[in-house]
């Protein structure tokens, strides 16, 4: 995999993915752990491990149907959107909750997320079998680096 292979993956399409996947992801999962810690309620602990799983697999699917059809691809995305979650949930945590950015990285929450990781591969490759994919429609104009 050289850097050409990575602007083929990382375009504008996959930063807008991206802010989709946490522009709904992070009110939502605030709003059920926040009614959580209120109520208490055994529903919204399971409303919110479920959530972003299938969020997160709904989202990948979306954007696989015209994305690359490889596994690198698929890894890339499932990494790099990973890795931008923690990064902007660190920058959130202090505002939102209070607490210092270290705090949502720790061995729990990482072990945690690699459902997502999951959700995010197998999103991309059932996009692929269901046969609704329109690859030679996607955008291949990459990002600009420098």
């Amino acid at each position: 995999m050289n850097m050409t292979s990575f602007r083929l993956i990382l375009t504008k399409r996959w930063l807008g993915f991206f802010a989709l996947f946490f522009g709904v992801w992070y009110p939502v999962s605030l709003l059920i752990v926040s009614a959580y810690e209120v109520t208490g309620h055994p529903l919204l602990f399971i409303a919110g491990n479920v959530f972003t799983p299938l969020w997160t697999l709904f989202v990948s699917f979306l954007y696989f149907r015209k994305a690359p059809d490889d596994w690198p691809s698929r890894f890339i995305t499932a990494f790099g959107w990973i890795a931008l979650m923690f990064v902007f949930s660190a920058i959130l945590v202090k505002p939102i909750y209070g607490y210092p950015w270290t705090s949502i990285i720790n061995v729990d929450v990482l072990n945690a997320n690699w459902i997502n990781v999951i959700a995010i591969v197998i999103g991309g490759f059932a996009a692929h079998k269901t046969g609704l994919n329109h690859q030679e429609d996607a955008e291949t104009e990459p990002i600009e680096f420098f």
